[in-house]
C-alpha cells in the first residue's frame, strides 16, 4: 500500500496539551540533530542568507544556538551577566554580538557543534526546559523559513512551543490565540476553539507567534 504524502490531509486536527513543564530533552535532541543535518547541506551563499530573526544571517543563528544551548550553565550565567552590563543593560546588543561573533566559525564547526549538543541532550539532559526547546524551534524555523527550505519536527514540540508564547501577557501572540483558531496544517494541531479559522505551516504559525511578519490563510 502506498503511504500517504505528509502532511495527511485526511488525519484530523488535535488540541495539543497545555502541560508545557518538565524534560524536553529528546525532542530538543531531534530538533537539533534534523537542524544540523539541514545546516550540513547548505551552500555558502545560503549560509549568509538573512533569516527571519532580524539582523542576524543564517550563519549568526546557527552560532546562537551552538552558544545559547551549548555552553556550560555557570559560563552562560557569567559570560552573560558581564555582556549585558558591558552593553549598557541592553541584552539584545549583547545577544547580537555573541550570535556574530560565534557565527563567524567556520560552518563544518558550528555543524558539529549543534550535533554534539544535540547527542549531549540524550546522555546528560541538564537544561533541557521548554525555554530550550523553545530556542532549538524558533531558530531552526527563522533558518528554514528563510532560505525557503522545510523541516519535518515534532507537532508535540511545535505545538508546545506555539502554547507556550500564548501564555505571555498582554502579548501580540495571546490576542492572536485568543481571537482565531490557529491551525497548523502540517503537524495537524490546532490551538484556540472559537472565532474565524488561521491556517498556516508549524513553521509559520510559531514564527507569527513569536513576531515574525509572516502571513497566515483565513
Amino acid at each position: 500500500m502506498p503511504q500517504r504524502p505528509f502532511p495527511d490531509p485526511d488525519r484530523p486536527y488535535f488540541t495539543p496539551s497545555k502541560r508545557v513543564a518538565g524534560d524536553w530533552s529528546a525532542h530538543i535532541a531531534t530538533t537539533l540533530d534534523r537542524t544540523a543535518t539541514l545546516l550540513a547541506g547548505l551552500t555558502p551563499e545560503q549560509w549568509e542568507t538573512p533569516s527571519k530573526c532580524e539582523g542576524w544571517s543564517v550563519r549568526d543563528v546557527a552560532g546562537h544556538l551552538a552558544w545559547r544551548l551549548g555552553s556550560p550553565t555557570s559560563s552562560l550565567v557569567r559570560e552573560a551577566s558581564r555582556g549585558v552590563l558591558r552593553k549598557g543593560l541592553r541584552v539584545d546588543s549583547y545577544l547580537d554580538e555573541v550570535a556574530k561573533r560565534e557565527g563567524a566559525a567556520p560552518t563544518d564547526e558550528l555543524v558539529d557543534r549543534i550535533r554534539k549538543i544535540a547527542a549531549a541532550k540524550v546522555v546528560s539532559p541538564t537544561r533541557a526546559g521548554i525555554s530550550e526547546l523553545t530556542e532549538a524551534v524558533v531558530h531552526t524555523y527563522d533558518m528554514t523559513e528563510a532560505l525557503g527550505l522545510r523541516i519535518r519536527l515534532s507537532p508535540r514540540s511545535t505545538s508546545a512551543v506555539a502554547i507556550v508564547r500564548t501564555r505571555v501577557p498582554l502579548s501580540s501572540a495571546a490576542s492572536l490565540a485568543k481571537r482565531n483558531r490557529l491551525r497548523a496544517t502540517d503537524a495537524r494541531w490546532q490551538i484556540g476553539d472559537s472565532g474565524p479559522i488561521l491556517e498556516g505551516t508549524a513553521a509559520r504559525i510559531v514564527l507569527r507567534l513569536f513576531g515574525r511578519s509572516l502571513e497566515l490563510d483565513g
